[in-house]
């Protein structure tokens, strides 16, 4: 069971790439993260071969992803464009597409009780609000109990119960998960899982938890840094255990920028 991705470069214009020579295997449960912008959607897109302009290989269990896309039980993701944009009340939308990959509608409605509101069952996915609305994405994700699930900012837009509701979800879920996210509360939660670093379309691990918590980050060098990691403007950050700010002092990794240009 394994996700690669090899010299992938991808984005949605031709040539103009967010997605800068990624190389990645994943073949456990993973967290890419990274400051909002940094290309971790495209990355999931890249991985269900969605995104429009792509160089580089994509495989899943050893077979291209342009030769499996769209089988059923192999990849699910909470992305929106994967389901029908229709006006359609969501309970009917969800019966039609888990029916078509071979999910299990009680499982996307018990999820959608417990952590959501029954109210969105009746409603059209565009009435509901943005955190229903991610309820929903997420429980339509795993109820396809596709083999690996990935799913882009899980937990946006909730308040602290649902997320921590929700993150149990997703921690019960046999499947290989493949989680994309800017925020660190959910880190000690997850300790098991590998994490990759993802800054400006390219990536860089892997860690676990435990030990993403105890580096710290600086633009000085430093000579037994953990990670470098290169800017577009070909300036270098460094994570390391002696010098900088402390990454367990971020509750997002979108203020990672903003601890640099101030340091």
């Amino acid at each position: 069971m394994v996700i690669e991705l090899i010299d992938v470069f991808a984005g949605y214009r031709r040539g103009d790439f967010v997605l800068r020579g990624v190389n990645l295997r994943i073949s456990s449960n993973t967290i890419v993260l990274g400051p909002n912008g940094s290309g971790k959607t495209t990355l999931l897109r890249a991985i269900i071969g969605t995104v429009i302009s792509r160089r580089g290989r994509v495989v899943i269990d050893g077979v291209d992803v342009d030769s499996i896309r769209g089988s059923p039980g192999l990849v699910s993701a909470n992305l929106l464009e994967l389901v029908m944009q229709s006006r359609l009340p969501v309970k009917h939308i969800a019966s039609l597409y888990l029916d078509l990959v071979s999910g299990d509608y009680d499982y996307f409605k018990d999820i959608v009780l417990r952590i959501g509101e029954k109210s969105a069952l009746d409603k059209g996915l565009h009435e509901l609000s943005a955190g229903l609305r991610i309820v929903v994405l997420n429980a339509l994700a795993l109820a396809a109990k596709a083999k690996y699930i990935l799913l882009d900012e899980p937990f946006e837009n909730l308040d602290p119960a649902r997320r921590v509701a929700m993150l149990s979800e997703i921690a019960r879920s046999r499947s290989v998960k493949v989680m994309a996210t800017h925020t660190t509360w959910l880190l000690k939660s997850l300790a098991d899982w590998d994490i990759y670093l993802m800054v400006e379309g390219l990536t860089y691990g892997s860690l676990k938890p435990h030990e993403l918590v105890e580096l710290k980050v600086s633009r000085e060098s430093v000579s037994d840094a953990v990670l470098s990691i290169k800017l577009r403007s070909g300036s270098e950050i460094y994570l390391s255990k002696r010098i900088g700010v402390p990454l367990s002092s971020f509750d997002s990794l979108d203020k990672l920028y903003e601890v640099l240009i101030w340091q």
